[in-house]
């Protein structure tokens, strides 16, 4: 009697799917070197920001600064005494604008931290002025005060990347000069 069976071969296909998962493989680990590239790029975005916008701050405080020492030194309106005396308050321009409060000290402002500072002239030794710029705004108070028969000047100048007090990357910097 003859077998009828033909013999059964087996060819199994073992690099069946191989390609597929190498595939999928390979694009996850793309996928996940080009989220870390991304997370990286958007750090330095915002340090990079954050370097701009502090240094818009420490400009404004430098300028605010230079703006007291010219008056202090130059003098108020009549040229002879400083535009921050402690009896004569003096009228000042700086960047083109008169100071908030009109130029004339003393004034009354907002100051963060400070309300209602008020100075130049009279019972008190401070001078507050607010400078707006472009980018930001610098808040300088500069104080005349008697060390050992000795007039000291101190310029504190505040700058501000923004004047807006709500911003949440608000950044300052300051400024402090004694003579």
């Amino acid at each position: 009697m003859k077998n009828s069976l033909k013999p059964i071969t087996y060819n199994p296909k073992p690099n069946r799917g191989f390609t597929l998962l190498i595939a999928i493989v390979t694009t996850s680990m793309l996928l996940v070197v080009s989220f870390v590239v991304v997370n990286i790029a958007l750090k330095q975005l915002v340090l990079a920001n954050a370097a701009r916008e502090s240094q818009y701050a420490f400009y404004a405080a430098d300028s605010g600064t230079e703006c007291a020492v010219y008056w202090d030194l130059k003098g108020g309106t009549t040229g002879d005494i400083s535009a921050f005396s402690t009896t004569t308050p003096g009228v000042i321009t700086c960047n083109g604008q008169a100071p908030i409060g009109g130029g004339n000290l003393p004034w009354t402002n907002y100051i963060p931290a400070r309300q209602s500072l008020i100075g130049g002239g009279g019972d008190t030794e401070n001078s507050i002025f607010q400078l707006n710029f472009t980018k930001g705004c610098a808040i300088v108070e500069v104080r005349k005060t008697y060390v050992g028969g000795e007039l000291v000047t101190t310029v504190d100048s505040r700058g501000y990347n923004t004047c807006d007090i709500n911003a949440s990357r608000r950044y300052e910097r300051g400024v402090t000069l004694s003579y």
